[in-house]
């Protein structure tokens, strides 16, 4: 547990390009990522658990996330800017995510597309963006800003639009830097 902690931190911490400290007292996004790995792998009564869970509601309320510590998300997450972004608890996330502010990523509850998206490694999701329902999203993709993707995406894809349109195959890259190997 307190290994995997440390490696995913790493990783999160490689994506802002800056010392652990500097980065925890001037990057609300790190912050929240500290918290969130913290409550994710010490479980139960586990006093650095206890202090993540506490510490994790607090970034919640403060900043307008709201991402239950039970999400699967990868190493890597970078969290650009914070404001009203939305994780629902079944969502998957792969390594190396990028989400801006204003981001939905949330359940369907009818229809064809009911469930959770499934979101690959090196996705970019740019700020106000909606990504619901039963989909899967795969790597190296970037979701433009103002996007409403209910739809799969394959990898390498470009998406835009309210509802979305595959624009190209260029993919995230120069998007989803700083990626840990």
């Amino acid at each position: 547990m307190k290994n995997r902690f440390i490696q995913v931190l790493k990783h999160d911490l490689f994506r802002y390009n800056s010392s652990f400290l500097k980065v925890f007292l001037t990057k609300p996004g790190f912050r929240f990522s500290f918290y969130f790995r913290a409550a994710q792998n010490f479980s139960g009564i586990n006093p650095i658990g206890l202090f993540g869970r506490v510490f994790l509601k607090i970034c919640k309320v403060k900043y307008g996330f709201q991402i239950p510590h039970k999400v699967k998300i990868g190493k890597g997450l970078f969290i650009g800017h914070f404001g009203n972004i939305v994780i629902n608890q079944r969502a998957s996330i792969g390594d190396n995510f990028n989400i801006a502010q204003g981001v939905t990523i949330g359940y369907i509850s009818r229809g064809k597309k009911k469930g959770y998206p499934v979101i690959g490694n090196n996705v970019w999701v740019g700020a106000n963006a909606v990504v619901v329902g039963n989909i899967k999203v795969g790597d190296n993709v970037l979701i433009a800003p103002l996007s409403f993707v209910n739809f799969d995406v394959p990898d390498n894809a470009v998406v835009s639009g309210n509802p979305a349109k595959i624009i190209n195959y260029k993919g995230s890259f120069g998007y989803v830097n700083n990626t840990f190997n």
